[in-house]
């Protein structure tokens, strides 16, 4: 269980949502909106996991931008950091070959 008291009750609903993507897997910040019935708010959905205090238990990693785009990523590292946590869990896109294979 996660001390979650000091965050906003919206970003502890998102966190939630998050826990719920199993390694190897992901969403978009649009999904994760509309999993919280909160529809057009994939926004405030990213600005939330931009703010996670529990990374890595809430796995804000697995979350992208729309149409498979990475997104952001506050973590050290940036983006490097993300997407190299999503080659670790071998993560899928729509069938296709996880982030780092069968690119040249």
């Amino acid at each position: 269980m996660l001390d979650d008291g000091h965050v906003p009750p919206f970003h502890r609903r998102v966190y939630a949502e998050a826990r719920q993507i199993p390694p190897g897997c992901i969403a978009t910040y649009g999904e994760l909106a509309e999993a919280l019935h909160e529809p057009g708010s994939a926004r405030a959905v990213g600005q939330a996991l931009g703010a996670n205090p529990f990374a890595p238990l809430v796995p804000c990693h697995r979350v992208l931008a729309a149409a498979g785009r990475p997104g952001g990523f506050s973590a050290p590292g940036g983006l490097a950091t993300k997407l190299a946590l999503l080659s670790c869990e071998q993560a899928q896109f729509g069938g296709q070959p996880g982030l780092f294979e069968g690119r040249g």
